[in-house]
């Protein structure tokens, strides 16, 4: 029911921006919508046993439009909405990542194929790989943006730490081309947030860099078993702007066009420790 409702008012405002009621205007409406319906619950599917609600989740994590969007579609199908306002609140969704084993909850030390970063270097082998990844035409420039936004906003004296991402992990796009990866990061925000990121980055760049980590560090790493609902770059960047009105906004950074990485200067790694 909300899907369809948001997928009809989203076409409608994209061919009518004068039927906006948002302050900001039709675009700013089209991304609330678009935002408080991306993790709705599947109605065919239980939550599984320990897992949150994923409505009253959405329901608790809206503003006031998308608040008041979501009571004006429940009305309409005469849902009470009284079980979402009367809900005990909910811890945060999301958390940072884990940095190392507890007692409760470790594993054998598994590829021990960890290595630190600054964020020069991290922005460094980002743009390189950009400038060798193919672009979708429609939405590159849009991904462009964000992700120049985001290595703008890594924390200035940030160690990151990298590892090739598993076989048993989401795969968010097909290796390639050539020797673009999928990496794991956790990775060291403006506000020192630490969060996890996937980037694709030339597995030659990353191989050139020092094994700078202590092996001991690497096996405390290694033994941290994985766990859903880590923080991400992208809920990163929504609780900044909630919480940052005056940020500019991620949709609309003016950003240099990707260039030829064989015009890019070497990558200096970061000192060994």
């Amino acid at each position: 029911m909300l899907l369809s409702a948001a997928m009809i008012e989203i076409r409608a405002l994209a061919s009518s921006p004068d039927r906006s009621r948002h302050p900001d205007g039709h675009l700013a409406e089209i991304r609330l919508i678009a935002d408080v319906c991306h993790n709705l619950p599947w109605a065919d599917q239980p939550r599984p046993v320990g897992e949150y609600d994923g409505l009253v989740c959405t329901w608790q994590t809206a503003n006031d439009f998308q608040r008041s969007w979501l009571r004006k579609h429940f009305a309409r199908a005469g849902i009470d909405t009284a079980f979402l306002e009367q809900a005990p609140r909910l811890p945060r969704p999301a958390t940072a990542p884990d940095i190392r084993p507890t007692w409760k909850r470790w594993q054998l030390p598994r590829d021990p194929t960890f290595l630190a970063v600054d964020s020069r270097t991290l922005a460094d082998l980002v743009r390189r790989a950009r400038a060798v990844d193919h672009h979708d035409p429609t939405h590159g420039p849009v991904r462009t943006d964000f992700i120049e936004w985001f290595l703008d906003h890594l924390h200035p004296n940030g160690k990151h730490i990298l590892r090739p991402s598993r076989h048993n992990e989401t795969l968010f796009q097909p290796d390639g081309p050539n020797d673009l990866r999928q990496y794991r990061a956790l990775v060291t925000m403006s506000d020192e947030t630490l969060i996890v990121h996937h980037p694709r980055l030339r597995a030659t760049d990353v191989a050139a860099l020092p094994t700078n980590l202590h092996l001991l560090r690497r096996l405390q790493l290694g033994a941290v078993p994985p766990r859903r609902q880590e923080t991400d770059a992208g809920l990163w960047a929504r609780q900044h702007l909630a919480t940052q009105p005056n940020c500019r906004d991620c949709t609309a950074v003016n950003t240099p066009s990707d260039v030829d990485a064989t015009n890019q200067p070497p990558i200096d790694p970061p000192a060994t420790s």
